[in-house]
């Protein structure tokens, strides 16, 4: 039984016990106060107190750490097998370093892309064994009618009034046509396979067939600005202007080789790389071009190259050379034009220039090659010895 302010207690025997509840203490007000800013604020221990503290470990710095961890990893990792570590674990080596991948990994047979690979064929044909069949041919007979018609004088040892056929204005053209046609295949091999076969070889970024690559338009540019002097050189019938077309081809090609040795934020995407890039040299745009499309090597090819050009210096520097050294095989095919064009006749200068062309681009073409060959080889003996390559 309970009731207020007492509490019933029973006893063993049965009987209740009535006992009074206690009740509790209220806390008086002046025990009630708001806490102050002041006790959340650490003290300060004073002289006293600092001297008889107890010692207390000091955590361990971020140096410190950074220090234990290199000595864990050095203590873990070691070349030298069968070795125990301070904690009695068996060390263990260091992984392996990756070997060296190499960059056209395809062997494409010669059947692969048939235009592609009669390219050059038709190069050597129809700019220069077909040029020099035209004009040489029609040479011969008109200097064979002209010496008819002259014989009698030059048979008296004088001067024939005829004056001794070297061109037209016809022949000019129709070796024009020639030169265009062999220029005009490997344009149109280049672009069909960018275009019907635009996932496996064009560039990296690019969003459209039409986009093509850097070389297709360059290659179309250079064309129309050798283009021109022919026309206007055979219209006119200005030798020296005719025989200079090829020269106006390098000339454009030259000012691009200049103008990409500046490193300057490219205004809009070239190939693999997007706007606002450094513009790389000339030579590394050609290749990445020629070797992915014309080599059938593929975008795998324009994958790992732009890599081995980002993480490789050597490599870069490679490309600087080379496009220094086409710089300086342009001027060297300038002058040795224009030794031949001003010094020789035009029947002479016709077949002359077009060796000197190609007899230049087949050395500078040689000695590129050999050239890349021996610096790829010492960049993968230095990779392989473990050198920053």
């Amino acid at each position: 039984m309970q009731s207020s302010g007492v509490i019933a207690v029973e006893r063993p025997g049965g009987d209740e016990e009535i006992q009074p509840i206690q009740p509790e203490p209220i806390p008086q007000e002046s025990t009630l106060q708001e806490p102050t800013l002041q006790e959340f604020i650490p003290k300060e221990p004073t002289l006293q107190e600092s001297t008889h503290q107890e010692p207390t470990q000091q955590e361990p710095t971020q140096q410190e750490n950074r220090q234990s961890i290199l000595t864990e990893d050095t203590d873990l990792y070691d070349t030298s097998p069968g070795d125990i570590n301070e904690d009695g674990k068996e060390k263990v080596p260091p992984p392996e370093r990756p070997t060296y991948e190499q960059l056209a990994q395809k062997n494409p047979g010669p059947t692969e892309h048939l235009s592609i690979t009669l390219g050059p064929p038709m190069i050597i044909l129809f700019d220069i064994v077909v040029p020099c069949i035209i004009y040489y041919v029609w040479y011969d007979i008109n200097r064979d009618n002209w010496e008819k018609e002259c014989s009698p004088q030059l048979g008296r040892g004088e001067v024939c009034p005829i004056p001794k056929p070297q061109f037209n204005k016809e022949i000019l053209g129709y070796a024009v046509i020639s030169f265009g046609f062999g220029e005009l295949y490997i344009l149109i091999a280049r672009v069909w396979r960018l275009i019907k076969h635009r996932d496996l070889c064009a560039p990296l970024l690019s969003r459209s067939p039409w986009e093509l690559d850097a070389t297709s338009w360059v290659y179309a540019v250079a064309m129309v600005c050798a283009l021109i002097p022919f026309v206007i050189g055979s219209a006119k019938e200005i030798p020296q202007l005719y025989l200079y077309s090829p020269a106006f081809l390098m000339g454009f090609l030259l000012v691009l080789m200049i103008i990409t040795l500046i490193p300057f934020p490219i205004p809009y995407g070239i190939n693999s790389h997007a706007r606002g890039t450094p513009m790389r040299p000339f030579i590394y745009y050609a290749a990445e071009d020629f070797i992915a499309v014309d080599g059938l090597q593929d975008r795998e090819f324009r994958v790992r190259y732009n890599a081995r050009y980002d993480s490789s210096k050597p490599f870069r520097r490679l490309f600087v050379y080379l496009t220094l050294w086409w710089i300086f095989g342009v001027f060297v095919y300038i002058g040795c034009l224009s030794a031949v064009i001003w010094n020789l006749e035009f029947h002479y200068a016709f077949g002359t220039s077009l060796g000197v062309l190609f007899s230049w681009i087949i050395l500078w073409a040689i000695v590129s090659y050999l050239w890349v060959g021996i610096e790829m080889d010492r960049q993968r003996k230095a990779y392989e010895k473990g050198a920053p390559v």
